[in-house]
C-alpha cells in the first residue's frame, strides 16, 4: 500500500517551494516567502471483492501562497504538471483571496490519486 503523505511531499518538493502539512505552521511563525501546503480530505473505497474494498481513492488539497502574483498566477500549471505526472487526477482549482496580515496570494486546487488495492 502506499504512503499517500510521502508521494504527495515528495511531488510537491519539485515546485521548489517549502512544502507543509495544512496547519503546521505554528500562528508566531514567519512565513516563506512563498510556500506549498497539502491535506488530504478523505479516502475512501471505490471498488469492493467479497465485502474487502480492492481500490481507495484519495482527495487532497493543495494550496500554494506566494508574496509574489506571478508565482500564484502560475501556480495551476506548476502544480498540474507534478500532481498528473506523479498520477494524480485533477478535479479543480480556485484563487484564494489576498492575506493582508501576511501579504500572500493563494491558489488552491483539488486532485484524487486512485489506489489498487493488492
Amino acid at each position: 500500500m502506499i504512503n499517500i503523505y510521502e508521494l504527495i511531499y515528495s511531488t510537491l518538493g519539485q515546485l521548489g517551494h517549502d512544502v507543509r502539512e495544512q496547519g503546521t505552521y505554528a500562528e508566531d511563525e514567519t512565513f516563506p516567502e512563498s510556500f506549498v501546503t497539502y491535506q488530504v480530505i478523505d479516502d475512501s473505497p471505490a471498488r469492493h471483492a467479497d465485502n474487502k474494498p480492492t481500490s481507495l481513492v484519495w482527495r487532497v488539497q493543495v494550496a500554494l501562497y506566494s508574496k509574489r502574483p506571478a508565482i500564484k498566477q502560475s501556480a495551476s500549471e506548476a502544480i498540474k504538471a507534478v500532481m498528473l505526472a506523479a498520477g494524480f487526477m485533477r478535479v479543480g482549482g480556485r484563487d484564494l483571496p489576498f492575506s493582508e496580515a501576511t501579504g500572500h496570494y493563494g491558489y488552491t486546487c483539488d486532485y484524487r490519486f486512485y489506489e489498487m488495492e493488492e
